[in-house]
């Protein structure tokens, strides 16, 4: 280390001629001569502050100038100097040579502990510059801090900055205070291989409506750098729950526990922790599902809405009207197919008699086959129309979607329907 003007404290115990006995073994000169003369510099220095020989101990300290010294020794011959220039000169210059004993001391903040009290308030200002100035000093670049954005209150906040470069005696904390906390508190921020320092805001202190003040403080092992080397603000959202439906047409109306809302942006709706029900309706079409909030959480919903089911019922009942009637018709031909089967055999007779050609259990059977037919085909026909009176007002009643909020109300339209059949004949008639 190359001294430039340096001194010492009245008062020093005699730690301080171990420290300048050091010089002699740890100085990196050519010879031994080089370190005897070091050290017989500050040993003198020493001697003359110590008998307040203030000027003298000054020109002394100015004779190490260029000169290679330990640490251990650059920071005596600093704070010599720094006693003697309080004394001298002024307090604001002794704070400019004890800046020379907090950097040969590794930044530290109590370099001057020891000292007089007039010193320790001298190296305090100097540490502070001194200490405030090291990121500068060695280039060290830091990008902004950026917090993200909660979406409700109570949820986890992301912190990142950067630090290019990043020295192993560096390291970073998110200073958080707001209104609603006494104090602050660090959140540790952690480096990856590229520079990159992230931490997270435990959700905890995310309360609703709460405004966060979020400082990026460097650190070496003696503490804070001096002020925070940026800021950051947050205001926390009033909103505790949040459904997001992700985009929502325009012409659709969105309903959370029936009552109609407006979704934000990505069709987020603030909503209370706890079950909701979510509907959305588009024209007939609609869908709907319901969803339990957890407190600081934003619950996804997918809704895709279709048509009403009314429709999808009167197609069912049209289909099974039009089978059982046609099946129904069917059999009944097939039954009075039957009869004329039973009125041929019955006229049949024995050649040259007038006796029965068929038997009477032949007849009887054929017509047993009439009866079920004809039972069978009347059930059926009466089935498809009581399913075609159940697809007509399946058909003629309105579609659902609508409400009278949303849109007028149409009225059904009133009649009468009315089903006829016969074994031979089915029919349906009525007024609308």
């Amino acid at each position: 280390m190359t001294y430039r003007r340096f001194g010492r404290a009245r008062g020093m115990g005699p730690g301080w001629g171990a420290l300048a006995a050091a010089a002699f073994v740890q100085i990196a000169t050519p010879g031994v001569a080089a370190a005897q003369d070091v050290a017989a510099l500050v040993s003198r220095a020493r001697e003359q502050v110590e008998g307040g020989s203030y000027p003298e101990a000054l020109r002394t300290i100015a004779l190490l100038e260029s000169k290679e010294l330990p640490p251990a020794v650059a920071v005596e011959a600093a704070l010599l100097e720094t006693t003697a220039t309080i004394v001298v000169r002024s307090a604001e210059a002794a704070a400019t040579a004890c800046e020379r004993a907090v950097v040969a001391s590794g930044y530290d903040p109590e370099v001057a502990r020891d000292q007089s009290p007039k010193v320790r308030a001298a190296c305090r200002e100097a540490s502070k510059k001194v200490r405030g100035g090291r990121l500068a000093r060695e280039k060290i670049r830091v990008g902004e801090l950026e917090p993200s954005k909660p979406e409700v209150a109570w949820q986890p906040v992301r912190l990142r900055a950067s630090a290019d470069p990043r020295p192993d005696w560096l390291k970073f904390v998110a200073r958080v205070s707001s209104k609603r906390l006494q104090g602050a508190f660090d959140v540790a921020l952690v480096p990856d291989d590229e520079g990159r320092l992230f931490g997270t805001l435990d959700a905890s202190w995310l309360h609703p409506g709460d405004v966060l003040t979020i400082a990026l403080v460097a650190q070496d092992k003696h503490g804070d750098l001096g002020d925070p080397v940026k800021r950051a603000t947050m205001e926390v959202p009033k909103a505790e729950g949040m459904i997001a439906l992700g985009a929502v047409p325009d012409d659709a109306i969105v309903k959370v526990d029936g009552q109609r809302v407006t979704p934000g942006e990505g069709g987020r709706i603030p909503v209370a922790p706890g079950p909701h029900e979510v509907e959305m309706l588009q024209g007939d079409a609609s869908a709907s599902t319901e969803v339990d909030v957890q407190r600081g959480s934003v619950a996804r919903v997918a809704l895709s809405p279709s048509v009403s089911s009314s429709n999808a019922l009167a197609w069912i009942a049209t289909g099974t009207s039009v089978a059982c009637l046609a099946t129904g018709g069917v059999l009944m031909l097939v039954a009075d197919g039957r009869r004329a089967d039973i009125e041929e055999a019955s006229a049949q007779r024995e050649p040259g008699t007038s006796l029965p050609a068929t038997d009477y259990a032949d007849i009887q059977s054929i017509e047993d086959e009439r009866v079920t037919f004809s039972t069978a085909g009347t059930v059926l026909l009466i089935a498809g129309g009581a399913t075609a009176v159940l697809a007509t007002t399946l058909w003629l009643w309105p579609s659902g979607g609508g409400s009278s909020d949303d849109a007028e109300e149409e009225a059904a339209p009133e009649g009468e329907v009315a089903v006829s059949a016969s074994p031979g004949w089915i029919g349906v008639r009525g007024s609308f």
